[in-house]
């Protein structure tokens, strides 16, 4: 900038002393005294210019110093000060000059291979982006200049430094609740009330004052906590031991008891992580209580925990809640539809089958979705038989059909699912208002959109078991035939495993109840035999079953043959039996495209996490997940790394 305004300043100097030279060699030339006075003039005018412009030049370079210059005085201290850095290399990225800041830290690699000093510094190559490398305990931005073969380093230390206690002292909102609290302390007698109560309570304030939490009580068995983003590290670390360690004291006062924890984070606005906590306990209690749900601002929601099978409750009071709930909203229809999921078992269509018994109860029209291209295939042979019978003459619809009967006052009751993806119809979901949502499965992170009314029950053996207490509390008569009751006692067969798995004593109710209405259990299970050609596919696949530790089975099928989703399942059934086995997996071909793996287990293996680990869910005995384009043998080394996983995370073996 300096140099230009001198060249301008030479410039118009010369000008000046052109424009004298011309009038005084035209005032020569011709003697004319007017000229003599212009010539005058000019000079006059001229000189005063002249040194305007001089004073005005040194104004400037006195005034003026560029960054170079000012460096000239004392780089050193203005770099180190600065904690700036400089390393010069060469074609063969050997180091070939440092500024005086690796002197100060007593670093010499003059000479030294750039990338065997810091391997890091590899990925300057690959791309113009800033990175953050470790000198000597210091963190420091890099940033390297190909044209020049110079890396700039910026000493970013105490930045980071100051930039991590910001975000350790972000706040963490928690809501803490004891699952069957008070059914505990309904069936304790006073002594065992007080020491449950106090036991109980202990364990949580122990744990919160030891780890700096601040907890108040705010309701019996409920708890409300805050804490910063290092004490939630430092729990997340320690796979939130508080949930074991609150079990084995409920062990030891011979109760059936755990913790449901609902943790909001990643937000500096009280209401929202209130939110996203109460959002997070009400995940844990759908999916069976006893573990940690954290909502983080918009990442995926995290859970801790879940070592527990859910535990049964006695009292059918929410039921009751439900079924009158129910009741209201069907009256206020004009028409009700039910639907299941894709790849409809006898459960799904079980189920389906009474909640439009009940719908048809209030003299209200109902049809149930199927989709035959998408159904398992003894469900599919049940409920052709079911659309050909005179008594339930176009009860049975397509969901294109289904989509012809929406107006403003339908009703759709989504049966065995919650989730979008897996609905027989999404254009039916998005079309109708009006969803009630009944399932017994543990509620994932993917929801169905905005329900009027959700029975989301884990403890239940089938979604058949739900209904079955819905029917039992209306208030009108239900006509449920013998074949009705026959289909939904198969349902509960299909999902209980013939009452082996997943059972307590409201299923056997809900059994006895369907009996009462004449249910046929030799039809009930002739619905569910399989051929001879089946059993020896079944047979096909447990025999490639391998241990893969002393008590979990994985079975592979052949990577040539396709299986039914309802096969591989029964084939991990089948695998369970076998002494010892706490966990069988089978992975299988359901189509050209697409691998599936069906998860069994007893109560102490949580497959349910695994699967979901995997992309997919279920229960904690019962789930599965499914891949597209991929081979059986990749799934099967997934399979193995997130079983380790899951063994790791619980300290076992």
């Amino acid at each position: 900038m300096i140099r230009k305004i001198a060249q301008l300043r030479n410039l118009i100097i010369i000008l000046l002393v052109a424009e004298c030279i011309l009038l005084f060699g035209l005032y020569l030339l011709l003697d004319s005294s007017l000229l003599f006075a212009f010539s005058v003039y000019a000079l006059i005018k001229n000189i005063i210019l002249f040194f305007v412009l001089s004073y005005i030049t040194y104004l400037v370079d006195t005034n003026s110093m560029s960054v170079s210059e000012a460096l000239d005085v004392d780089a050193k201290n203005a770099f180190i000060f600065g904690g700036l850095g400089l390393i010069q290399y060469d074609e063969t990225r050997n180091v070939v000059w440092t500024s005086d800041l690796f002197k100060e830290m007593n670093i010499n690699i003059v000479g030294v291979k750039l990338l065997e000093w810091q391997p890091h510094l590899a990925s300057l190559f690959e791309d113009e982006d800033i990175k953050i490398v470790d000198i000597k305990g210091k963190k420091f931005e890099a940033y390297n200049s190909q044209e020049t073969k110079l890396i700039y380093l910026k000493d970013v230390t105490q930045f980071l430094s100051l930039q991590q206690d910001y975000l350790d002292q972000q706040v963490c909102m928690a809501y803490i609740t004891i699952d069957n609290y008070e059914e505990t302390l309904e069936n304790a007698d006073e002594p065992k009330m007080a020491l449950i109560q106090s036991k109980s309570r202990q364990v949580i304030v122990d744990w919160a004052y030891s780890n700096g939490i601040i907890i108040r009580r705010f309701k019996s068995g409920g708890y409300l906590a805050f804490f910063n983003e290092r004490i939630y590290r430092k729990q997340v670390e320690n796979k939130f031991a508080i949930l074991d360690t609150f079990k084995e004291m409920s062990k030891e006062l011979d109760e059936v008891m755990t913790l449901s924890i609902g943790i909001g984070r990643d937000s500096r606005v009280l209401r929202e992580l209130d939110d996203m906590a109460s959002n997070a306990l009400n995940l844990t209690y759908s999916r069976g209580g006893d573990q940690v749900a954290v909502k983080s601002g918009d990442d995926n929601v995290k859970f801790f925990g879940g070592n527990s099978d859910t535990f049964e409750k006695s009292s059918k009071v929410r039921a009751r809640v439900i079924a009158q709930s129910l009741a209201g909203l069907i009256k206020n229809s004009s028409h009700v539809l039910v639907m299941g999921h894709k790849n409809s078992d006898l459960d799904s269509f079980g189920a389906s089958l009474g909640v439009a018994k009940i719908a048809i109860a209030y003299g209200k029209k109902a049809n149930i979705v199927v989709d035959f291209e998408s159904i398992e295939k003894k469900t599919k042979d049940v409920a052709t038989m079911i659309k050909n019978h005179d008594k339930y003459k176009g009860m049975i619809i397509s969901y294109t059909e289904a989509m012809e009967h929406i107006n403003k006052n339908t009703l759709l009751i989504v049966v065995d699912n919650h989730k979008p993806s897996l609905a027989i119809s999404n254009a039916l979901l998005e079309r109708v208002r009006n969803k009630v949502i009944i399932d017994h499965h543990r509620r994932g992170e993917e929801f169905i959109e905005a329900p009027v009314l959700t029975y989301l029950e884990p403890a239940a053996s089938s979604t058949v078991e739900l209904v079955v207490e819905l029917c039992d509390y209306q208030n009108v008569e239900l006509s449920i035939n013998e074949l009705d009751a026959t289909i939904m006692y198969a349902g509960m067969l299909v999902d209980t495993n013939n009452f082996k798995q997943r059972v307590g004593v409201r299923t056997f109710q809900s059994a006895a109840y369907l009996k009462e209405l004449q249910a046929n259990m030799t039809l009930a299970y002739e619905f569910l035999e399989d051929s001879y050609e089946e059993t020896l596919q079944r047979l096909s696949i447990t025999q490639t079953a391998y241990r893969y530790n002393p008590y979990i089975l994985i079975a592979c099928a052949h990577e040539n043959e396709e299986y039914t989703r309802t096969m591989l399942a029964k084939a991990s059934n089948s695998l369970l039996e076998v002494s010892t086995i706490k966990a069988t997996f089978t992975i299988g071909r359901i189509s050209k495209t697409m691998v599936a793996i069906s998860a069994r287990s007893t109560r102490d293996i949580n497959v349910q996490i695994i699967m979901e680990n995997m992309g997919g869910g279920g229960h904690f005995s019962m789930a599965a997940a499914q891949f597209e384009n991929r081979s059986i043998e990749d799934v099967r080394l997934l399979l193995e790394e997130k079983i380790k996983e899951y063994l790791d995370d619980r300290g076992e073996v």
